[in-house]
């Protein structure tokens, strides 16, 4: 009874605390650039177009594409703010408070509560985890699969095999969410073997028919496109795509780990360089102590290790570059060990002070450097309060159409469109026979031109007004647009 009293109190605030840190100056932090730009277009296109989309954005890999159920679960939203991107903040929002929640119940189903609210705490506050969560990218739900596929991995190891649906569930999603999860299922027949069990035959039924329904939009689109993007993966696996391989990228992959792992608990602060590893390592060897306190067994930590390794081989192998956030898969891994450590350590009078501190000490750090962080002003408000003076400032002088010029660093002209498409404006391509708005990006490029500014976003406005017949001559022309091509959007 007394457990479940600490539980009703604590969850609570925990999600509290997670809800503060998801909202906290939402609109002020509100990145919206290339990323924000593309599922506006393509919500749009949903919406305005009623184009039925089986796919989302291209990636960075060439020939393979986002699923488009991102796109579909930002569509009602979309509505709700009236076609405004805002609405976006909405879902991924929710999405960041429901993983909160399911740390705590993965962790306590699969441990106990005190190790399920230590770890609920620690999604809830540690900064990497937060920044993730604020991003309104296909990637976001990425902590949400993984604390569901770490549930499954350990109950299959434990010969559970009731969630093989899941799983199907899960692999079916990982065209939605990530191409970069794939390797994390190198850790299922490690699981099963370890399990030293069959699985019923309705289990693996149920696996496999879900796992059908779950890539149906995916079998429909290669089947369509005489699998496009299979013939694309499997090109990416034998193609130069400029990254390391071999050794030296092994060695980059492990000092990425270290990277991440050091950030995800420490960050903005860091270990010196020599010292990183010997903080992974440690935390890794921790499990040695679990195994013997009985806390986890050999056969739940080896398919966890081996998803570690899975992850760190694929890349290694791969020429393709790779950023931090590909291997944040194997980072609740890391939370997960601690969370346990924690756990063990409150049942003595001193260990439970030395928790207590510590989380309570990451606590007051995080909360300090996050409401702290100074925000540098080019975001969504600013782009949008570009667009909004631009188009009032056309209208007041009649200008039937105009011309957009960035003076910025290759990538910042993004984030503008969408809102020129809210508001109706024609645009055309940038000449002598237009009148030209010139965005600045910082505004510090161009301080003596620039006439309004936006945060660091600075304007200029058209300093050669051409004869009145000459732009109208000019703006017959169609709305470049609606019709100029975006880099990662497809029709």
């Amino acid at each position: 009874m007394r457990r479940l009293n600490i539980v009703i109190l604590a969850l609570p605030i925990i999600l509290l605390i997670s809800i503060f840190f998801r909202t906290y100056q939402i609109i002020e932090r509100y990145g919206y650039g290339h990323d924000a730009e593309l599922f506006s277009w393509i919500v749009k296109d949903i919406l305005i177009n009623h184009h039925p989309r089986l796919i989302g954005q291209l990636t960075s890999a060439e020939g393979i594409f986002i699923g488009p159920l991102f796109y579909y679960l930002l569509v009602p939203f979309f509505l709700l703010s009236k076609m405004d991107p805002v609405g976006a903040l909405i879902p991924v929002t929710v999405i960041g408070i429901i993983t909160t929640f399911s740390y705590y119940f993965v962790f306590s189903k699969l441990f106990n509560k005190n190790t399920g609210l230590i770890a609920s705490f620690l999604h809830a506050i540690l900064l990497t985890w937060v920044g993730f969560d604020r991003r309104i990218v296909p990637s976001t739900p990425t902590d949400l699969w993984v604390v569901w596929y770490f549930y499954i991995i350990i109950q299959i190891a434990r010969g559970n095999f009731f969630v093989l649906p899941f799983l199907g569930i899960l692999i079916g999603l990982i065209w939605h969410i990530h191409i970069a999860l794939l390797p994390t299922l190198f850790a299922i027949p490690f699981a099963f073997l370890v399990s030293k069990k069959i699985p019923k035959v309705k289990h693996l039924i149920g696996f496999l028919i879900v796992l059908l329904v779950t890539n149906l939009p995916l079998m429909i689109f290669e089947i369509r496109h005489q699998f496009i993007q299979i013939r694309a993966l499997a090109e990416n696996f034998t193609s130069n795509h400029g990254g390391e391989v071999g050794i030296s990228k092994l060695i980059y992959m492990l000092n990425l780990v270290s990277k991440n792992v050091n950030s995800l608990f420490l960050s903005p602060y860091s270990l010196p360089n020599p010292l990183k590893p010997f903080f992974v390592l440690a935390i890794l060897a921790s499990s040695c102590l679990l195994i013997k306190k009985k806390v986890l067994t050999k056969k739940e930590i080896i398919p966890l290790l081996a998803l570690i390794v899975g992850v760190i081989s694929f890349f290694t192998l791969s020429s393709s570059l790779v950023s931090e956030y590909y291997i944040y898969d194997i980072e609740i891994i890391f939370v997960a060990l601690v969370s346990l450590i924690f756990s063990l350590l409150i049942k003595s009078k001193f260990g439970k002070i030395l928790v207590v501190f510590t989380l309570s000490s990451l606590f007051v750090k995080n909360l300090y450097h996050f409401t702290q962080d100074y925000i540098y002003k080019k975001d969504y408000q600013e782009r949008k309060g570009v667009v909004e003076f631009i188009v009032n400032d056309a209208k007041q002088k009649d200008f039937p159409c105009i011309g957009i010029s960035y003076i910025t660093a290759p990538g910042e002209n993004t984030g503008f469109r969408y809102f020129f498409y809210l508001k109706n404006q024609h645009l055309v391509h940038p000449s002598l026979n237009v009148p030209v708005y010139n965005i600045v990006i910082p505004d510090e490029l161009s301080l003596k031109e620039v006439k309004v500014k936006y945060g660091h976003i600075g304007i200029i406005p058209p300093t050669n007004i051409p004869p009145k017949d000459v732009i109208n001559k000019s703006c017959q022309t169609p709305n470049t647009n609606l019709t100029d091509p975006m880099l990662g959007y497809v029709d």
